[in-house]
């Protein structure tokens, strides 16, 4: 999948939101108003929300995330889902997307060392061999809890490579993290308490949804039968929704954003895994017309089920059936929530998603919202870093000038004081005070005049190749004061690097950053009420 960069905030502190927050609660409303009357394949919202006993008598505001350790960029879509949950008086929800295989989805940690070399180092949560091995291929949801000694070693590297600020905000978590690996835990558990962790810091509350348990529910098997009978006209809008997208955005490779469902021997690819011994695989299917058969891509055996009992059927197989990206989403929205809450990845799929649900339903699709945030660990750190490479380009530049026309370290001296930083123009200066290269500059410009003359043509080439050899030998202190430059700038590249990741885990950041998310977004959903030039509504600028 492509994630849109372009619309990821750049900044420290900002916001991005598509449609704009303000608009969220009308649009939730409006999305309310059509589920409570509509039926898709013959089930409500309502009737699979109180089947699945969830509230019905107000809205629900989903979010929904890989049950990973929360960034900023992550939490921004639970806090907008309670803030527009409290404006439209419902509830907001969360799923744990734990059908997703780890590997996908890297933990990092930001390590600087005194030399100034940094990496993001790719964090391990299990000691044990064969729970590693096990990592690779088995789905969250069927996970142990992180290894306390694991989680331990993580902490304790931090207290030593770790950047200053983010030693510092670890210690406001370690005890709460260290606290959550109860006896038999699994990695659901802990992660549910991590997000715990951040609605008490941030004094709000939702409800959590394990999305593998929503998928061995009744409304669930409805949802698939209907998928399964209705095969080769799916499978073509689908593709074709892809292909659509694909074409609107000049994309050129046919795994982008996700394959096309194949189609081979009678056998139609679904967009479901079939789940088996605790791993996925593809799922194939097709109508032999009394019968739906299942299989998965090369496995062994296949399951047949009877279309006048497709659903009841489903629920019997001894096999778990979970769906992929987009009808994860279509069930979600079609029967789960009011207003679902995606990142700028997932908003990626749910275009698709959406034109599907148009060509196949004939019907405007429901609105969704898009939420993400970007804050750093060290954005002070991460500033001065910046102050120092935003020089490289004009170093390069007086390098190559220098090489060819030595004379401008004496020419142009308003320009390299404007644009090189004081310890590089501390060489230009020493040089500056030299009287005898200034005097070969003087020089050299008589020669350029000369040259313009066809009768001193030849003499003032020599000349001039004469003493720009002289004159750049002599500026071996602004040389040198460039060329140490551009190595310091080289230095700071890397750890610039490792600290403008938008990404590490939420103990990395201050409690305050949290804190601060909430009344920003809560400002941003109600522009009326926030001051005038406001941190928030400038925050937000970048987004709306």
């Amino acid at each position: 999948m492509t994630v849109p960069t372009d619309k990821i905030p750049k900044n420290n502190g900002e916001f991005y939101f598509d449609p704009p927050l303000s608009q969220w609660k009308e649009e939730a409303l409006r999305n309310r108003e059509r589920l409570v009357k509509e039926t898709f394949w013959g089930q409500s919202a309502l009737k699979v929300r109180a089947e699945l006993k969830l509230p019905t008598h107000h809205p629900l505001i989903l979010s929904g995330h890989q049950p990973v350790f929360f960034h900023p960029g992550l939490w921004a879509k639970c806090l907008a889902a309670s803030t527009l949950a409290e404006a439209v008086q419902g509830t907001a929800c969360h799923k744990l997307t734990d059908t997703a295989l780890p590997p996908e989805h890297l933990h990092y940690m930001p390590e600087v060392e005194e030399d100034g070399h940094g990496r993001k180092k790719i964090l391990e949560f299990y000691t044990n061999k064969d729970l590693k091995q096990q990592e690779r291929t088995t789905p969250y949801c069927f996970l142990p809890a992180p290894d306390h000694a694991a989680l331990e070693k993580i902490l304790k590297d931090a207290e030593v490579y770790a950047p200053a600020a983010v030693k510092a905000n670890i210690k406001h978590y370690e005890a709460k993290l260290l606290k959550e690996l109860k006896k038999e835990a699994t990695w659901n558990d802990f992660h549910l308490g991590m997000v715990k962790i951040l609605d008490e810091l941030c004094g709000t509350r939702r409800l959590y949804l394990e999305a593998h348990k929503l998928w061995g529910t009744q409304p669930f098997y409805h949802f698939v039968a209907q998928w399964l009978l209705n095969l080769p006209e799916l499978n073509d809008d689908y593709n074709q929704a892809l292909n659509e997208y694909r074409k609107k955005y000049g994309i050129t490779h046919d795994l982008t954003p996700m394959p096309n469902l194949k189609f081979e021997s009678w056998w139609f690819e679904i967009p479901f895994w079939g789940v088996t011994r605790n791993q996925r695989h593809s799922l194939w299917a097709k109508n032999d017309g009394k019968h739906i058969v299942l299989k998965i891509k090369g496995g062994d055996g296949t399951y047949s089920l009877a279309i006048d009992n497709l659903e009841v059927e489903l629920g019997t197989l001894n096999l778990a059936i979970w769906p992929k990206a987009i009808p994860q989403t279509l069930f979600c929205r079609m029967y789960l929530c009011d207003f679902f809450i995606h990142g700028t990845g997932g908003a990626v799929y749910e275009e698709v998603g959406d034109n599907l649900f148009t060509k196949f339903f004939k019907l405007k699709p429901l609105t969704f919202g898009v939420a993400t945030a970007t804050y750093l660990v060290d954005p002070e750190g991460v500033k001065g870093m910046e102050s120092v490479v935003a020089h490289e380009e004009k170093i390069l530049w007086w390098e190559r000038a220098l090489a060819k026309n030595p004379e401008y370290l004496f020419t142009k001296k308003d320009v390299w004081e404007k644009e090189l930083p004081s310890f590089i123009q501390a060489g230009f200066k020493k040089c500056l005070n030299n009287s005898y290269l200034k005097n070969l500059a003087e020089t050299k410009g008589k020669w350029l005049t000369a040259l313009q003359n066809p009768t001193y043509k030849t003499e003032a080439s020599y000349k001039i190749k004469e003493i720009n050899h002289i004159l750049y030998e002599g500026l071996t202190e602004a040389i040198q004061a460039l060329e140490k430059g551009l190595l310091d700038i080289e230095k700071v590249k890397q750890p610039k690097e490792v600290l403008s990741q938008r990404e590490y885990p939420f103990y990395c950041y201050s409690p305050e950053t949290f804190t601060d998310m909430k009344e920003k977004i809560r400002e941003m959903a109600h522009p009326a009420e926030a001051p005038a030039g406001s941190a928030a509504t400038e925050a937000a600028t970048p987004g709306l």
